[in-house]
């Protein structure tokens, strides 16, 4: 596939959205905490995040990649 700076974009936007949605869920976490309530499905719901981050990261890195190798949009053929 070939991939285009929107879709470097579109990554990068996506990670800044799972980073905001980690300190959310944490902050929840601290409240529940501190309320005394169980936080067993807030933690579960945490490492889920976390998880996606990072494929989200590994995702962006990969596009980032592929369009280093490819250089500039002028120097490539037509839709490689």
């Amino acid at each position: 596939m070939a991939y285009t700076t929107v879709d470097l974009e579109m990554a990068e936007s996506h990670i800044s959205l799972g980073e905001k949605h980690i300190v959310e869920q944490e902050m929840l976490i601290t409240i529940f905490t501190a309320k005394g309530y169980d936080t067993v499905g807030a933690e579960r719901l945490l490492e889920l995040f976390v998880d996606m981050l990072k494929i989200h990261r590994d995702h962006r890195d990969m596009i980032a990649s592929k369009l280093q190798r490819s250089g500039p949009p002028a120097a490539r053929g037509p839709r490689d």
